[in-house]
């Protein structure tokens, strides 16, 4: 590859896609047509969603947070209602 000035630029490696990967369980494995945001255990922050069942490996990453739309894992549980 060229610059401007034509001399060769280093090749650049490209960017890794990120997995979230906080889950307590591997998401498909509860209740059929729940989402992890239908969870009792879902942690909706202002920029990051979160298990709670996760919370001893909680840290800034990107890879301990969760998708909402994921499907519900084996420890879903109902959210109550007050």
């Amino acid at each position: 590859m060229k610059d401007l000035f034509n001399s060769t630029l280093p090749e650049r490696k490209p960017i890794k896609k990120r997995k979230q990967q906080g889950y307590a369980a591997l998401p498909g494995s509860g209740k059929k047509g729940e989402t992890c945001k239908t969870c009792k255990h879902y942690a909706n922050f202002e920029s990051y969603r979160k298990c709670e069942l996760m919370r001893r490996v909680w840290n800034s990453s990107f890879g301990t947070d969760i998708l909402a739309k994921s499907p519900a894992c084996k420890h879903w549980e109902e959210t109550k209602n007050n």
